[in-house]
């Protein structure tokens, strides 16, 4: 996470340093117009979160987030520069090469200065309070536009209208989920810096283990409802039939009235708006495709799955705060407390988030259908290939059907770049233009221990694999469905702050994420060891 091996020597002041980690919680590969989406909103959000602070910014570089093979990377300098000028906040604590690396100067202030620092950094605890307590409200809003995009006919006029509003709605909820990823990361880091050897297996796990019991994780609250439709369903032979069938495509249509039916209602309802690959508006959302939904309740009810006994972290609390320094005890136990907070912050923001996603989606569909009327896309689905300043060319007539040549080429060598980038082994940061990785070979995330075949999965349509190894690139929100069958989850990218690896260690599901192209190397099929604590794999 934050210990990096290059094949170049780190620099005394390292230029800009560029990390994925914020976008974990997001699918690996982004298409053009979900990543442009991504960019813009970001770059809003982060001046709305400094100037909320209070923290007169002037604006975000326009290059904030830049897209190295469809991945995006944020700028993490210009960030840890934001909080030392504001509220003198130590930069991230990095090692490249075994050696440490300062982000930007950071000096410990003088007795005055430091109660102008110590209010400033109050006002950041009292906006992360106040967005836990908002969170509610900016949900309702964004859904409600949602609802109001799924209501539209997309006349001309409305597809303009919807095009507006689209950076506007998507604010707040990633202003949320970037504020608390940020600190999350920094309180995460915070407590390796006040471990002995910080960032070892053995530390990472002290940290993950006092994480173990979290309530309000949607993720949780998914799976909860999953078991309670898995337990009408194995009841009722007629539903075991049709929950075999999985007839995802018209499940309204056929599904058996009842109590069931009322249920997965209600739960697609609360859910429908989420998709296996968070972030990528070219894929169907649950509302449209709920087959995994249909899966994981048809594979619970088989094997009579029951809720996971909740395990205090009372006594790993203890343990950790007994590794560190007396000192720094009180600081410690202040940002265990937050990463509790602050995982809880992040699950309910990326979920309002997913409503502007699914309502850009929308959009984009009726845009691309626009665009094909008149012979300038080949197919609707191409939409996905272009920016959104693009979509809004086309919309406008800026780049009408004079350019039809130029759009449809365009879309070929899109076509083509995004189909690579889904072969390619992104770096986990770039310090200037210099690619690093993550030191460890795996990183810890949920304790356990494992010994099943593994089961590689596609990144798009995970299969259930009762007690197996599951592998994937990343898993996110979207994989939560199988958290109630799965044996254990590795993966390539990731880390034990995303909120996926937090609902997994309430479902007790080892886990081991970041293996880098160490995963490449590993075969299907094969008997796979895992070891979340020390973070082992091997076959």
């Amino acid at each position: 996470m934050y210990d990096y091996t290059s094949e170049n020597p780190a620099s005394a002041v390292p230029p800009e340093l560029w990390t994925r980690s914020y976008f974990y919680p997001f699918v690996s590969v982004f298409s053009p117009f979900s990543h442009s989406v991504l960019a813009e909103l970001s770059r809003r959000a982060w001046f709305h979160y400094y100037s909320r602070l209070g923290h007169d910014i002037g604006f975000v570089p326009k290059n904030f987030v830049r897209s190295v093979d469809g991945r995006p990377y944020l700028n993490l300098k210009w960030l840890c520069e934001q909080d030392t000028a504001f509220a003198n906040l130590p930069p991230l604590a990095l090692h490249l090469n075994g050696k440490p690396v300062s982000i930007c100067p950071w000096e410990k202030p003088g007795l005055v200065a430091g109660f102008k620092f110590g209010r400033n950094q109050k006002k950041i605890d009292d906006l992360l309070n106040g967005l836990s307590q908002d969170m509610g409200h900016i949900t309702e809003r964004i859904r409600g536009w949602h609802k109001k995009v799924g209501a539209m006919r997309w006349t001309q006029a409305e597809i303009l209208q919807i095009m507006e509003e689209i950076e506007r709605f998507g604010i707040d909820s990633l202003l949320a989920y970037f504020a608390a990823r940020h600190n999350l990361e920094r309180s995460y880091n915070g407590l390796l810096a006040m471990l002995p050897g910080g960032m070892t297996a053995q530390n990472l796990s002290l940290i993950n283990n006092c994480l173990s019991d979290l309530d309000g994780l949607l993720e949780v609250d998914l799976t909860t409802r999953i078991l309670a439709l898995a337990k009408l369903a194995a009841a009722d032979s007629g539903l075991m039939g049709w929950l075999k069938q999985n007839p995802s495509s018209d499940w309204s249509a056929t599904v058996p009235p009842g109590p069931f039916a009322e249920g997965l209602q209600e739960l697609l309802a609360n859910f429908g708006h989420w998709t296996t690959g968070v972030g990528e508006m070219s894929y169907p959302v649950w509302a449209e495709e709920p087959e995994l939904i249909l899966a994981a309740i048809h594979a619970c009810a088989k094997q009579q799955t029951t809720a996971p006994k909740r395990v205090p972290s009372t006594a790993a609390r203890q343990q950790l705060l007994e590794a560190v320094d007396g000192k720094s005890r009180k600081q410690a136990e202040q940002s265990v407390e937050a990463l509790h907070r602050l995982t809880v912050l992040q699950s309910q923001a990326l979920n309002a988030y997913g409503y502007l996603l699914a309502g850009s989606r929308i959009w984009a569909k009726a845009a691309g259908h626009e665009a094909a009327s008149d012979g300038r896309l080949l197919d609707p689905q191409d939409v996905f290939l272009f920016e959104l300043e693009e979509i809004k060319q086309m919309m406008t007539g800026e780049w009408n059907i004079t350019s039809t040549d130029e759009i449809r080429q365009r879309a070929e060598d899109r076509r083509g770049l995004y189909e690579q980038w889904q072969e390619h082994r992104a770096p986990s940061a770039f310090f200037g233009e210099m690619p690093a990785w993550t030191a460890l070979p795996g990183l810890p995330s949920v304790a356990g221990r494992i010994v099943g075949p593994l089961r590689p999965q596609n990144y798009l349509r995970p299969v259930l694999c009762q007690d197996a190894v599951v592998g994937a690139r990343r898993v996110d929100s979207g994989w939560s469905p199988t958290l109630p069958v799965a044996g254990g989850f590795i993966a390539a990218a990731g880390s034990p702050l995303d909120p996926v690896i937090a609902a997994a260690r309430v479902w007790h599901v080892p886990t081991v994420v970041g293996l880098g192209a160490a995963y490449d190397k590993l075969v299907g099929g094969a008997q796979t060891t895992l070891d979340g604590t020390t973070g082992l794999v091997e076959q």
